[in-house]
């Protein structure tokens, strides 16, 4: 036990006969002539032998019982770690990152240059964390709080609907976040480590579902009939997802000037792909010819597909990242086809399945993709682009497609 007592701190507050009282083992009561008392442990630094004060907090904020325990574990860090609190005080009062949010804006600013969806992260921080502990100190946030937002967002709540897939999305963004954390040494933990996709939304099954020849037939054969309930330029943004195997709004946020159409090349930068990897795509007649009869119904925009509403509000020129997902989607709602439900990003499986069946080995397969096959290794030192092995591909794959979108007969493949 130290030399204070409770009622022996609280009549040296009033009567403040000096400034300093021990209570031992360097730690003191202060009683300032102005302002209110406080707890403060005197230390001799390990490494530099400096005599240093740490104040702990106010009486006010902090018993006697409370001052000593945290006294305690100053000293056990001291002498176990070479600590210095002060020091690292200094640090926490310096760092610009006080809160979630002030790290997740320097996050943000990372994930920009890294991946082209950093939007749709940002969307997921703004409508499950921001909100809830966005503004929290870094170094309260405990795993309790990332569990509570995990299973809100995958059970559901107030009118949203369970999402247990965007739970584990969340899951990773926080993992992520409280990592870039503790490389820029603001945090000491991640709070979000310990969760597995089973804490979140479970286990996720591979969402890729390619369509077979005989999918393929039926789904342009139906779709061709009903333009008015999917448009032609649809019709051709699917036709030509698999014939360049590209991502989604890869196709649909180009401009026209990143297409030589004459020397059936498409320039895409690596600013609009997901990995930041450019590629040169080789353009078979077939797209050619599609994309031309886009270029004359796009009516002298700069973009492949314009932005179908005219409106101050648009947020993007070009047609937004749930268009075709919803046409598809009312399309299987009505069961318009004999197969199961298919996604947009499906089409891409199929190219990439259907160049396989066409006898492509799938290290060329995969380069068609713009995914680089073979270790870390071979992807640094071999730069060879395989341009025209890949064109040869394209060729062959147009030349099984082409046929099937322009509605020509075509027998069954499998």
């Amino acid at each position: 036990m130290g030399k204070l007592h409770d009622k022996t701190v609280k009549k040296l507050i009033k009567e403040k006969p000096s400034v300093r009282h021990a209570d031992g083992n360097g730690l003191y009561l202060m009683t300032p002539k102005r302002g209110d008392a406080y707890w403060m442990l005197r230390y001799t630094t390990p490494a530099t032998k400096l005599r240093r004060e740490y104040t702990i907090g106010k009486v006010d904020d902090w018993s006697l019982a409370d001052a000593r325990d945290e006294a305690a574990k100053l000293r056990l860090a001291i002498k176990r770690e070479g600590a210095d609190p002060v020091q690292e005080r200094q640090k926490v009062n310096q760092n610009p990152f006080k809160t979630l949010n002030d790290l997740y804006a320097d996050y943000y600013e990372l994930r920009k240059r890294e991946i082209e969806s950093h939007h749709k992260e940002k969307s997921l921080y703004e409508r499950e964390v921001a909100w809830r502990i966005g503004k929290v100190e870094l170094e309260k946030i405990r795993p309790v709080d990332i569990s509570e937002i995990l299973r809100d967002v995958a059970n559901g709540y107030d009118d949203n609907k369970p999402r247990p897939t965007l739970s584990n999305d969340l899951m990773r963004l926080l993992r992520n976040l409280f990592d870039h954390g503790i490389k820029l040494d603001v945090t000491r933990f991640n709070p979000a480590s310990p969760f597995r996709p089973r804490d979140a939304g479970g286990e996720e099954k591979a969402a890729n579902y390619p369509m077979n020849e005989d999918e393929v037939t039926e789904f342009f054969t139906k779709l061709r009939v009903i333009p008015a309930q999917f448009s032609r330029e649809n019709y051709l943004a699917c036709a030509l997802l698999i014939a360049t195997c590209t991502r989604k709004m890869e196709l649909l946020a180009a401009p026209w000037s990143e297409f030589d159409l004459e020397n059936r090349i498409w320039y895409l930068p690596e600013e609009r792909t997901k990995k930041r990897r450019a590629i040169d795509i080789p353009l078979a007649e077939p797209a050619v010819e599609w994309l031309n009869e886009l270029k004359v119904r796009s009516c002298g925009s700069d973009w492949v597909f314009p932005a179908r509403r005219i409106s101050k509000k648009a947020r993007t020129p070009h047609v937004c990242e749930n268009t075709l997902n919803h046409a598809l989607k009312k399309l299987f709602e009505k069961k318009l086809f004999s197969f199961d439900k298919r996604r947009v990003h499906d089409l891409r499986g199929t190219a990439r399945r259907k160049l396989g069946k066409l006898g492509f080995d799938d290290n060329l397969a995969q380069r068609c993709l713009n995914q680089l096959p073979g270790n870390r290794t071979d992807r640094v030192y071999n730069k060879h682009a395989y341009f025209e092995e890949r064109r040869e591909a394209h060729e062959a794959l147009c030349e099984w497609l082409a046929p099937i979108v322009r509605g020509d007969k075509v027998s069954s493949g499998e």
